[in-house]
């Protein structure tokens, strides 16, 4: 498994996938900060944990959702401190520069990243369900602000690929900012692999 090279059809289903779910995750986010949400088409890569860590060596906001139906694993959400702090700040009504996003982040900030992520990682999962023809469903999210390097060993000691999904987030005038999903590498084989067998089908039909 750990070896296996991904085809770029594969690649390419991941994307669709990523484009379609990450669509409607926007329009949960833009409910809960009452401003328009834009997400730019995907951009996805496997990479090595080793050489990833390397090059990336910075604290982040870490929120991770487990599948518990209809696929076995987990998605890793990935944003900026700062980027989290403004996030948090919109969703307690303020314009993005209130003192929510001045604070030092602390554990209201990751609560409130949390429940967004909640809100975005549902409404993509029951994207999922549709696209891979079986109900998807995810656990409650688990938020961590650490420094990437450690948090990925700590998590994943057993892993060494991962399915990286890059994309920037638009919110209103007020955010543009990167973020980054990560699969572990089996998990994102399944995911093509779903996906593909029903594209099959449908042309099939």
């Amino acid at each position: 498994m750990g070896e296996y090279v991904f085809s770029a059809l594969e690649l390419d289903a991941i994307g669709e996938i990523s484009n379609i779910c990450l669509g409607n995750s926007a329009s949960a986010l833009s409910m809960l900060v009452r401003q328009t949400v834009d997400i730019t088409p995907p951009k996805v890569e496997i990479v090595e944990k080793s050489e990833y860590t390397k090059k990336v060596s910075s604290k982040k906001v870490f929120v991770k959702v487990n599948y518990i139906e209809g696929i076995k694993g987990c998605s890793i959400l990935m944003l900026e401190e700062q980027d989290a702090k403004v996030i948090a700040d919109l969703m307690m009504g303020s314009d993005g520069t209130g003192d929510f996003a001045k604070m030092e982040l602390g554990e209201l900030h990751l609560s409130a990243v949390s429940e967004a992520m909640n809100q975005m990682m549902g409404a993509s999962a029951t994207s999922m369900s549709v696209m891979l023809e079986r109900k998807t469903d995810i656990s409650t999210p688990d938020t961590k602000f650490m420094e990437d390097g450690q948090y990925l060993a700590y998590e994943f000691p057993d892993e060494n690929k991962f399915v990286k999904v890059k994309f920037r987030l638009h919110i209103g005038d007020v955010l543009a900012c990167p973020v980054i999903q990560l699969y572990p590498h089996n998990l994102g084989k399944a995911i093509s692999d779903l996906f593909l067998i029903k594209k099959a089908k449908d042309q099939a039909k």
